[in-house]
């Protein structure tokens, strides 16, 4: 489920919540009822500064509870001289046995390892214009980094950069709550789910995280 590697911050949306809300009501009855249930739309962000450190982060917390991959990720900027903002400069200087002596999985440090090795060789979208940059072209410019798939790079969209339509049709947390929300004995197929939601466009990031919401209900 999302958000479980989030800290309470808002995120800074890249549209109107209000607006949002109001037009799935209108367009989902059903999901209407859930919104009026659970109150306002307020995801919660990441602490990364930016979008390099945001993926940083989330390569250490795959897998793993918030508490334990807190504490690693804390070991690892330690490592890497302190601060919260190594760069891509000191990850790719750091040898395996400093990663690895943070708390890494092998995996993990080859992640972290070809993120920063992408990120210096300019083969990243450039962060300075992130916002000319539609979902699609973040999602394969991002996704292609060994160990962030799909998945990591839509929680990216979702609440780091505040995009309105994202759509993580195979996170099993929305999955969940939709089968929740309508009375489904089986949970949705992704391709199902992606279909029945196309009524949400272009707010499907609000309604995704009512679906998280659902199941804590």
């Amino acid at each position: 489920m999302a958000e479980r590697a989030h800290d309470p911050r808002p995120t800074k949306l890249a549209f109107d919540p209000d607006a949002a809300m109001a037009h799935l009501a209108a367009a989902d009855p059903v999901l209407g009822a859930l919104i009026a249930r659970v109150g306002p739309y307020a995801p919660s962000t990441t602490a990364a500064p930016d979008v390099f450190h945001s993926l940083m982060r989330a390569i250490v917390y795959q897998q793993l509870s918030g508490k334990a991959a807190g504490t690693i990720h804390r070991r690892l900027l330690d490592a890497l001289g302190g601060g919260d903002t190594p760069g891509a400069e000191r990850i790719a200087a750091a040898s395996d046995e400093t990663l690895r002596g943070a708390g890494l999985s092998r995996n993990k440090m080859l992640s972290l390892q070809a993120l920063a090795a992408a990120k210096l060789a300019g083969e990243l979208p450039d962060e300075s214009r992130i916002d000319d940059y539609d979902d699609a072209e973040l999602i394969e410019g991002y996704a292609a980094i060994r160990g962030i798939g799909r998945w990591t790079v839509e929680m990216l969209l979702l609440f780091h950069l505040g995009r309105p339509d994202v759509m993580p049709i195979h996170d099993l947390g929305v999955r969940k709550g939709y089968a929740i929300t309508y009375g489904r004995e089986e949970l949705p197929k992704p391709k199902q789910l992606e279909r029945e939601c196309e009524i949400w466009r272009p707010y499907r990031s609000v309604g995704s995280w009512y679906m998280w919401r659902a199941t804590e209900l």
